[in-house]
């Protein structure tokens, strides 16, 4: 006759299921937020990003997020982490190295205990997607043409 004992490997099974629930849950609502924002409807890559990356189509499902309309590509590489111990040297690694070419990596984490949500890209990759309009201003708010 078996015990019912839960062992340390039952406990750790349980773990991943809730940590990737989470995480699946964090991406859904990035997608919403980004959808809310930019008025395009986005998604939750299949697999979470797990798709085969040498695959011929690999480039369209990287990230943990993409693209519902293929009239539109998005021009970033979202790389979702809703975890309380942030890791982000590991996690900018992992966006950086799946990144397709001619987007930019950005890591998007969730600050636990808290409603925030943080981005995290190069200065290069700033520098790519932020426009100067977005950056500077001149001071008065009137330009020289308009005295």
């Amino acid at each position: 006759m078996r015990l019912n004992r839960v062992t340390k490997n039952d406990e750790n099974v349980k773990r991943g299921r809730t940590a990737k629930r989470k995480g699946a849950q964090f991406e859904r609502t990035l997608a919403k937020k980004f959808q809310g924002r930019y008025g395009i409807e986005l998604k939750r890559t299949p697999q979470s990003g797990g798709f085969a990356k040498t695959s011929s189509k690999a480039d369209d499902y990287r990230g943990d997020i993409v693209v519902v309309d293929s009239d539109y590509n998005l021009k970033v590489h979202i790389e979702a982490k809703n975890q309380k111990t942030w890791k982000l040297k590991q996690w900018i690694e992992q966006a950086e190295e799946d990144c397709p070419e001619g987007k930019t990596p950005i890591v998007v984490f969730h600050q636990h205990d808290s409603s925030k949500d943080y981005v995290c890209l190069s200065l290069e990759g700033f520098f790519d997607l932020v426009d100067t309009e977005h950056v500077l201003e001149k001071k008065g708010g009137l330009s020289e043409e308009s005295n």
